[in-house]
């Protein structure tokens, strides 16, 4: 009969699992791997962090702030759960349960593709406690609202609107047959934002892009918005240094159009190496 697998073997194979299962948004199931995970390994940070948003998730905030509360005991600068715990401690002040992710997190929403794809701060966004409900992943929507467009989230709660230029470029290719996915990148107090990708282009739209400030030459590869770990430790808080490639460039004509030139690059871009680590893991 063969051995047992080390307890360090054993504690990875189901970190993976806890991640696949916070991937496709089932929670209970989460809580029991990473719970696991923690039996064998009382010191694993990320998957203790992992079962505090898994905890968030379920509504059982006393258990989840214990959670973050243990992380940052071992290690007070953990920027996830400092903001995870900040999340919980709004929710509380306000007495308000978080909003449950249902639908799986779409890793592909995550990676540039040539002007399908945008990371955009909202504008005017909801109060920070309404932001809080929601995390990281979870869908949203666009809705046009009095020439602006608003993002909302699945429940039809308002969280922010578009830059107005941005918007009103958005709103006429939607007017016009194209079709969008929209998810939470950020749930930060102060600068929430959301992906974007297009993911049908009607043929009037044939030669526009979406996101003009992002379309490359053609031998760039995809890159991604978000690092690797976003998706690794399921956590879907974002560090602080996981930046979108590229800036949006939302000075960027109403009409700007693919030209046969050299393509556009976005104000403010600024590339990275392509030994850096950043790339999404589908």
């Amino acid at each position: 009969m063969a051995a047992p697998a080390p307890a360090g073997v054993r504690a990875r194979i189901l970190s993976n699992h806890a991640v696949h299962a916070a991937l496709d948004a089932d929670w209970a199931k989460a809580i029991d791997l990473n719970q696991k995970v923690l039996a064998l390994a009382p010191d694993d940070l990320d998957a203790r962090n992992r079962h505090g948003r898994a905890l968030l998730e379920t509504g059982k905030l006393d258990e989840a702030k214990a959670a973050f509360a243990e992380v940052l005991k071992q290690e007070p600068n953990n920027s996830i759960a400092i903001r995870n715990a900040a999340r919980v401690a709004k929710l509380q002040e306000h007495k308000l349960k978080p909003n449950m992710t249902k639908s799986k997190t779409q890793p592909r929403l995550f990676i540039e593709d040539m002007g399908k794809t945008g990371i955009l701060q909202l504008i005017n966004p909801a109060p920070s406690h309404i932001v809080a409900r929601y995390s990281p992943g979870a869908e949203a929507e666009l809705r046009e609202r009095v020439g602006l467009l608003a993002v909302h989230a699945r429940d039809g709660e308002l969280l922010g609107f578009l830059n107005p230029k941005v918007g009103r470029r958005l709103i006429d290719l939607l007017r016009t047959g194209n079709q969008y996915v929209v998810a939470i990148v950020s749930n930060d107090q102060v600068n929430p934002r959301i992906a974007i990708r297009e993911t049908y282009q009607s043929a009037e739209n044939a030669n526009r892009v979406s996101f003009p400030g992002h379309h490359r030459t053609s031998d760039t590869k995809e890159r991604a918005y978000i690092k690797g770990t976003f998706f690794r430790a399921g956590r879907g808080d974002e560090d602080d240094d996981a930046e979108p490639t590229d800036a949006i460039d939302e000075t960027a004509g109403d009409d700007a159009e693919l030209s046969e030139g050299k393509p556009r690059v976005a104000r403010g871009a600024r590339a990275k190496d392509d030994g850096e680590d950043d790339e999404a893991e589908e």
